[in-house]
């Protein structure tokens, strides 16, 4: 057996290979963003929110909206690509409902149990500000356009494609883990525990929509993850701060559970978390059900190739 044979399936497309699926990742991404300038995804955003007279800042997520056409895009139009939507379209549709609201859920209880340690430590010091129904819906569906788009450019696209290629499932895990983290370093107050915690959630992220072969749970968990921290609680969702939320922060320092320039997501509290829920769900995966690992490649058809 030759070392070709060894590591990678039998050869679909040559533009499967690691490095080209970056580079095509990036492009299709840009692409995503021209079309979000083309059809002004921010400003439509901008003019639906001063007619209920909520922060502006929404236009930001909304201009995610690009990205969500352009991995589609990427998808439909070439033919060899098109078995990678079948994560995102299951044949059975209650699984899109039943996927995002577990992933709401989780993705809820982790962001908060994080931010409980910060306040319990001192760390954090927490008082309401300013709660209205509209904008928190508002900006609900706006973070689900933001945070799914990133799940469709790392966890449908880069992730497919390199599952399809490499024998193994830690190349695609890993290196579109990687890509996540990549996309992310240029976010301001970046700090080490920060590049630890964006690998791990990356790689967190990738085992959930391995073992389940549901996308949206990963939606749902990404989506809630950065909901809690900035719209619910006020606080910088990596890096980034909202100009509106229902809590505000009083009082706060770094430690453990909380950083001051990163958020929760810069601390080693997240990471270990992080960490920990991967390990759980490799742990769930491997005695549970029968058959839950093999969800993903099923649904691609890695086992023929």
């Amino acid at each position: 057996m030759t070392v070709k044979e060894r590591f990678l399936n039998k050869e679909r497309s040559w533009t499967d290979i690691l490095p080209l699926v970056f580079v095509q990742a990036y492009l299709w991404m840009n692409a995503g963003g021209i079309l979000s300038h083309l059809i002004q995804a921010d400003k439509w955003s901008r003019l639906f929110v001063n007619r209920i007279k909520i922060a502006t800042d929404m236009g930001d997520y909304m201009f995610s909206i690009g990205f969500w056409a352009a991995m589609i895009a990427a998808l439909v139009i070439f033919r060899k690509n098109r078995p990678l939507l079948r994560v995102l379209c299951p044949e059975r549709k209650i699984r899109i409902l039943t996927g995002s609201v577990i992933g709401l859920v989780l993705g809820f209880a982790l962001n908060a149990s994080v931010i409980a340690g910060a306040v319990l430590t001192g760390c954090l010091t927490l008082t309401p500000a300013n709660a209205k129904p509209l904008t928190v819906i508002g900006y609900l569906i706006a973070i689900f356009f933001q945070a799914g788009g990133e799940e469709l450019i790392c966890r449908m696209y880069i992730m497919g494609k390199l599952r399809r290629r490499y024998k193994s499932p830690a190349v695609a895990i890993v290196g579109n883990a990687l890509f996540f983290l990549i996309f992310h370093l240029g976010n301001p107050g970046i700090n080490a525990a920060s590049i630890i915690n964006l690998l791990a959630a990356g790689i967190m992220f990738s085992l959930i929509v391995y073992y389940s072969g549901n996308i949206w749970t990963a939606i749902g968990l990404h989506t809630a993850w950065n909901f809690t921290q900035v719209v619910l609680f006020g606080l910088p969702n990596s890096g980034v701060e909202s100009v509106y939320s229902i809590f505000k922060v009083e009082q706060a320092c770094d430690g453990f559970f909380f950083d001051s320039g990163f958020g929760v997501e810069g601390t080693w509290a997240a990471a270990i978390l992080m960490c920990v829920v991967a390990a759980g769900v490799i742990l769930f995966a491997k005695t549970g059900r029968k058959g839950l690992s093999n969800r993903y490649d099923s649904k691609l058809d890695c086992s023929a190739v």
